[in-house]
């Protein structure tokens, strides 16, 4: 397959996505016809106010929830099928948030916190540094 043809697919492909919360025989549409491709190198900003759904959408781009309905596939696999363990893979290798706050341990140094979430990928101390 042509390089150049796999560089114009979209990393994030999600077409009508919905995701339904139900508690208590009552449903809450958070998400409703989510259609959304971001390529490879594309910056992103999600925002909106409050109780919009920002945080549900980037929980499931993060693979951390599902969709309740739709097609959401991360560099061309869907990802209703990936087993837990695939997905904390792609999550630890493939996927970075940024957040509006810090997200720091305060008890560590900023070169600590900046070194915790690589030793998660096994990388070796000294290429951590």
């Amino acid at each position: 397959m042509n390089s150049n043809a796999t560089m114009s697919w979209p990393i994030i492909m999600m077409e009508d996505m919905t995701k339904v919360f139900r508690q208590s025989g009552v449903e809450t549409r958070v998400l409703n016809g989510i259609d959304l491709n971001i390529h490879r190198g594309e910056f992103v900003v999600v925002h909106g106010p409050s109780g919009c759904g920002k945080s549900t959408l980037l929980a499931i781009m993060g693979l951390l929830d599902s969709q309740t309905n739709g097609v959401y596939c991360f560099a061309g696999q869907p990802v209703q099928d990936l087993k837990l363990s695939d997905r904390a893979r792609i999550r630890n290798q493939e996927i970075g948030f940024v957040f509006q706050s810090f997200n720091l341990i305060g008890d560590l140094s900023v070169f600590e916190n900046v070194e915790q979430p690589l030793s998660y990928s096994n990388m070796k101390s000294s290429q951590r540094k």
